[in-house]
C-alpha cells in the first residue's frame, strides 16, 4: 500500500516557495515613504551577484499607491502586484508562453526608512539613499542591509542589498534606473487578473488521470484534536485538508498527488498567506510544492478505532524536525494522526466520523472567504 501525504510542517511554514531572494523582507514592490508618490513608469536593470551572477530587466508601473513589477529571466516571467503602503504583495510566475503557473500572496511586514546621508544620481534623476527596516523588529547582524534610493517626489529609482558585514561592500543585488516617465497610469495596469483568485483556474485538470488504486478509496474524515479540528478529503488524485484552530486560525490545502498543482491558504496570527501552483511535475526534478512526503515507514504498531483496525506509519521518516504519523486502514483511511514539530509542539487527532463515499472536487475547494480578493486587500481586473 502506498499513500502520498503532506507533512503538516508545510502548512505551518507556508510550503516551499519560488520567490526572489528576500521577498518577505524587501516587500517585493518599490518602497514608498509617503502616500503621494506620482504615477510613473520605470525601466531598470537588476544585477544579482550571489549564486550564479546574472543581469535582467525590470519594468515598474505605479498608480495611486499600487505597483506592478515585471521581470523576465530566461523563459521565466515574474510579476508582482502590491502596495508598500498597505503591506500586501502578490507574486505571480509564468513559464514561456504559458498562462500563470504559480502565485504567492503575503501580508508583508511594515517598513520604514532611515536616511543614510548619501546622495546619488541615476539616469539624470537625483535621489537619496535610505536603509529600509522592518517596523517593530530589532536589527540583526545576520540580516542583509536593504537600501533604497528615493527621488525628491518619493519614487524608488535604485536599490541595493548588502551583506550585513560592513567589510563586504559588494551588493548581493543591485537595481539601477534606465528610464523614468512621470505619466498617468490606468487602474487596470496595476490590478491583478481576477482568475488568480479563482480555484477553478488553479485546479483545472492538466491531463487524464489513471483509474484510482484500490487502496485509495474516496473518503471524508472528521477528526478532533487538542487545539484544533481536522477534516481530510480524498478523491484520487486529489486530497484536501482543513485545520481549524480553537484560536480562530484556519489552514487549508488542496493538492494533486500527480502534479505540482494545488492551493494552500494559511490564516493565523503568525501568518497570513496564500499559495497556488498549476504545472506538471518536472521528470528531471520531480519536486511537488505541496507534497512533503519523505517515505512511508511501517512502525509495526496496530490499533483500533471506531470499530476498525489500522496500522501506524511514519509518513516523514527522513524529516529532521517535523514528524507525521498516521494510523491507516487497509484502504488508506486515517483513523488517527499525530503531528510533532520539534520543541515539544504537536497535535494529536482522532477520527470522530469517517465516510467512504464519492467525493466531488467542488467539496475540496478553499473556503470562499479566504480567497476573495478583498480578503487580501486587492481589487482585481476582469
Amino acid at each position: 500500500m502506498k499513500r502520498r501525504v503532506v507533512a503538516w510542517v508545510f502548512l505551518l511554514a507556508g510550503g516551499a516557495g519560488v520567490l526572489p531572494a528576500g521577498t518577505s523582507d524587501a516587500g517585493g514592490v518599490p518602497f514608498s515613504a509617503s502616500g503621494n508618490v506620482p504615477d510613473y513608469r520605470a525601466s531598470m536593470t537588476v544585477r544579482e551577484a550571489y549564486h550564479e551572477p546574472k543581469e535582467y530587466w525590470r519594468s515598474v508601473v505605479h498608480h495611486d499607491g499600487w505597483t506592478r513589477v515585471e521581470e523576465v529571466i530566461s523563459n521565466r516571467t515574474r510579476i508582482a502586484y502590491g502596495s508598500a503602503r498597505d503591506n500586501v504583495l502578490l507574486w505571480a510566475t509564468k513559464t514561456g508562453d504559458e498562462d500563470f503557473t504559480g502565485i504567492f500572496i503575503d501580508k508583508t511586514t511594515p517598513r520604514e526608512a532611515r536616511d543614510t546621508g548619501d546622495a546619488d544620481n541615476q539616469a539624470g534623476e537625483a535621489c537619496k539613499w535610505s536603509e529600509i527596516t522592518r517596523k517593530a523588529s530589532q536589527s540583526s547582524t545576520s540580516e542583509p542591509l536593504w537600501l533604497s534610493c528615493l527621488s525628491g517626489d518619493g519614487i524608488e529609482i535604485g536599490t541595493r542589498v548588502l551583506l550585513s558585514s560592513k567589510e563586504l561592500k559588494e551588493p548581493m543585488t543591485e537595481t539601477q534606473l534606465v528610464k523614468l516617465e512621470r505619466t498617468p497610469v490606468a487602474d487596470s495596469e496595476v490590478l491583478p487578473p481576477k482568475r488568480l483568485f479563482e480555484p477553478g483556474f488553479w485546479l483545472k485538470p492538466l491531463r487524464y488521470y489513471p483509474d484510482r488504486p484500490a487502496a485509495l478509496v474516496d473518503f471524508e474524515a472528521r477528526m478532533a484534536g487538542i487545539d484544533s479540528d481536522l477534516r481530510i478529503f480524498r478523491h484520487y488524485p486529489w486530497q484536501a485538508e482543513e485545520r481549524r484552530g480553537k484560536d480562530g486560525s484556519v489552514r487549508f490545502k488542496v493538492w494533486n498527488d500527480l502534479e505540482n498543482q494545488g492551493i494552500n491558504v494559511i490564516y493565523s496570527k503568525r501568518e497570513y498567506s496564500l499559495q497556488a501552483f498549476r504545472s506538471p511535475l518536472n521528470p528531471a526534478r520531480p519536486f511537488n510544492q505541496f507534497d512533503a512526503e519523505t517515505g512511508h515507514a511501517d512502525m509495526k504498531r496496530r490499533d483500533n478505532h471506531l470499530g476498525e483496525s489500522c496500522a501506524w506509519f511514519n509518513m516523514t521518516p527522513d524529516a529532521a524536525d517535523a514528524i507525521r504519523m498516521e494510523c491507516l486502514t487497509p484502504d488508506g483511511v486515517p483513523l488517527k494522526v499525530e503531528l510533532h514539530f520539534g520543541m515539544g509542539d504537536g497535535e494529536f487527532y482522532t477520527a470522530v466520523e469517517v465516510k467512504r463515499r464519492p467525493v466531488d472536487i467542488n467539496e475540496m475547494l478553499p473556503p470562499r472567504e479566504l480567497i476573495e480578493p478583498s480578503a487580501w486587500g486587492f481589487t482585481v481586473d476582469d
